[in-house]
């Protein structure tokens, strides 16, 4: 009697259990998960701005080549030529803009042969070369030119000079005739002018004309002013600065004398 109390006891312990069990997971089941922690994402550190780099300093310069920034008595050489060539600069001693606008335009004008100068506005050997050769002498204005009121006409640096009584007043950029139809040299006298003038044998445009040899004068061409100096005219002086040569037209009555050379 006591064993079948004690076996149903056992058993009915053993399916309480089973059910206490199924209670339990039931309950897992069903329960709220907790949430994990969540690791915080590392904030990126922020690289630093690199400083501005320093303009370069100016620096006193003795040799080639020669650019913005530059001083010193080699550039005041470079300068004191490149006035003497007809270009608009002041002798600094500095490299400045002004100089290298002034040497680019220098360099163009001379971009044929013999020298074959490059456009860089930099002061290279060749450039240089070509500077000392172009104004190798500070006689540069003839002695005809030195008295008087004188429109002087050099071939060589390709520039138009208003010389009145030995200074310079204006000086132009100019070009000449090409191998069939060459600028007349000598010495001579403005005959004519016209302000507006064509011409009847080309059919082109020539305003402020000074004429100074039969059909050859100086005035303003419009296709200087576009090809520069590829290119050349049928014999005249062409001038490209149209505020200059009109200038140059006022201040220059007929009789004036005209000195065309090279050197």
């Amino acid at each position: 009697m006591s064993i079948v109390v004690v076996a149903t006891f056992l058993v009915g312990a053993s399916a309480l259990d089973a059910s206490a069990a199924r209670v339990v997971s039931s309950a897992a089941s069903t329960a709220v998960p907790t949430p994990s922690p969540t690791t915080p994402s590392p904030t990126p550190t922020p690289s630093p701005t690199p400083a501005p780099r320093p303009a370069p300093k100016p620096s006193a310069r003795t040799h080639l080549p020669l650019f913005r920034g530059h001083y010193g008595p080699l550039v005041v050489t470079v300068q004191q030529r490149l006035l003497l060539a007809g270009m608009a600069v002041r002798v600094t001693g500095r490299y400045d803009r002004t100089t290298a606008k002034e040497v680019r335009r220098f360099q163009k004008k001379f971009f044929a042969r013999p020298y074959r100068l490059k456009s860089t506005g930099l002061v290279d050997t060749r450039t240089f070369s070509a500077l000392r050769k172009l104004t190798r002498t500070r006689h540069l204005i003839p002695a005809a030119c030195r008295h008087g009121r004188v429109v002087c006409v050099d071939k060589t640096l390709k520039i138009v000079r208003l010389v009145v009584r030995g200074r310079t007043a204006l000086v132009l950029d100019a070009r000449f005739g090409g191998p069939g139809t060459p600028t007349r040299e000598g010495r001579f006298r403005v005959r004519s002018k016209d302000s507006d003038h064509t011409s009847s044998l080309f059919h082109t445009w020539m305003p402020w004309a000074m004429f100074f040899a039969g059909g050859q004068a100086i005035h303003y061409s419009p296709y200087f002013h576009r090809d520069g100096y590829r290119g050349a005219s049928h014999g005249c002086v062409n001038i490209r600065d149209w505020k200059g040569v009109k200038r140059l037209f006022r201040a220059v009555p007929v009789g004036t004398r005209v000195v065309v050379y090279h050197h």
